[in-house]
């Protein structure tokens, strides 16, 4: 059966009761070293829901768009109704170059277990170097066709998913966001790209929808981020790896959304680019590590979110750059996030039983660093218990 298509005026309403949360959302990342390559293509990003809602609207964003990017054609799918997007009123727009904003809100009854498609159009040859991109299915299915009919592979448009720095990129969308007068409970996840690749962050996601309807999650992951330190490699990837978390944690994880839990779990490219890439000297000690991870969630908690730090997972055998002294850092700032009232021990789920200093094989992606879709399993479940303990806590008090 083809879907119905609401178009009718009173199906858009601007001033839409309650709040916007995010269904999906994704931090959008410098993508320049990788760009895609397009030209008269139509993304589809197809999303599980969460959340109950009387509304939806799409963010787009160029943020970090070298050029102009043109979008056209834009539709959301649900429960066989699909429904055109405009913004500003236009159905066809011109996002300039560092550019974010929100379509028209359309008012669609959403509720947990909901899939919801979205679909852009991109007219004419265009480069695109601003991108979410994760390595795990579990959070998105993105698809692209040539004039909506014939598939072409991610790796035929995407330099990113062609080196296998990203399995999966979506262009110009960077969150799906409902609104309802029924608050849900979110949960930020600020990080590195253990974060941004998703293999525990999908796994979570996937644990939230089938256990606890009604609770979101978004992420804030940047592949290379350090907490203390900007982006300054002679890396080709340079670009990607963003300012400090101490300096973007702000406005990356409350600008647009309250979270109620925020998962913190950055710090070991603070200990794995110096002088891997990046001039040795910039190599942190324990002290310097913890007063920046202190200082984020200090941060958190002033804007009434609960922080939650993650231990440091294993990095021996990543290029070549493990050492003692690293090995010493890392040992001493998990001692201090260990000793804290709640954190989240992914280190002790992900490491050999027999060389705390090494991933477990069976948990390694292959580079003795990023974790696997096995790993991302066990420790988003030592996640999932954490968040359960956290929110029976709140309901006591």
């Amino acid at each position: 059966m083809s879907p119905d298509y609401k178009t009718k005026p009173n199906m858009l309403f601007q001033k839409a009761a309650g709040s916007w949360y995010p269904a999906w959302a994704y931090h959008m990342q410098d993508y320049s070293p990788l760009p895609a390559r397009i030209k008269n293509i139509t993304q589809s990003l197809t999303v599980t829901n969460n959340l109950y809602g009387n509304g939806l609207r799409i963010r787009l964003s160029n943020r970090h768009g070298a050029s102009p990017l043109s979008v056209s054609d834009m539709e959301v799918r649900i429960r066989n109704s699909q429904y055109r997007l405009t913004a500003a009123g236009r159905e066809a727009l011109f996002l300039a170059p560092g550019e974010e904003i929100p379509t028209d809100p359309v008012k669609i009854q959403v509720q947990p277990g909901d899939t919801i498609e979205v679909l852009l159009s991109f007219p004419g040859e265009q480069t695109v170097t601003s991108c979410c991109g994760f390595n795990s299915s579990l959070v998105g299915k993105v698809e692209f066709r040539q004039n909506r009919n014939t598939q072409i592979p991610g790796d035929a448009l995407s330099a990113a998913v062609k080196r296998r720095f990203s399995s999966y990129v979506v262009l110009g969308i960077c969150a799906i966001e409902i609104t309802s007068g029924r608050r849900p409970e979110v949960l930020a996840v600020f990080g590195d790209s253990i974060v941004q690749q998703s293999q525990w962050y999908g796994a979570l996601h996937r644990k939230l929808a089938r256990r606890l309807p009604g609770y979101t999650m978004y992420n804030e992951g940047v592949s290379g981020n350090r907490v203390l330190t900007d982006n300054h490699s002679s890396s080709s990837l340079n670009p990607i790896f963003g300012v400090a978390g101490v300096k973007r944690f702000d406005g990356d994880v409350f600008s647009r959304y309250q979270p109620d839990i925020t998962i913190i779990a950055e710090g070991i490219n603070d200990l794995v680019h110096p002088g891997n890439g990046c001039p040795i000297n910039e190599l942190v000690t324990a002290e310097d590590l913890i007063r920046g991870l202190d200082a984020l969630s200090e941060l958190a908690a002033a804007r009434k979110s609960r922080p939650v730090l993650a231990t440091l997972t294993p990095f021996c055998g990543y290029d070549g750059i493990w050492s003692p002294e690293r090995e010493a850092v890392r040992a001493m700032v998990n001692q201090w996030i260990r000793s804290r009232d709640c954190y989240i021990d992914i280190d002790a789920c992900v490491r050999s039983s027999s060389d705390i200093k090494s991933l477990a094989p069976e948990y390694d992606s292959g580079d003795h660093l990023h974790l696997n879709a096995a790993a991302g399993e066990r420790a988003a479940e030592e996640i999932f218990r954490t968040i359960t303990r956290i929110r029976k806590r709140r309901a006591a008090i």
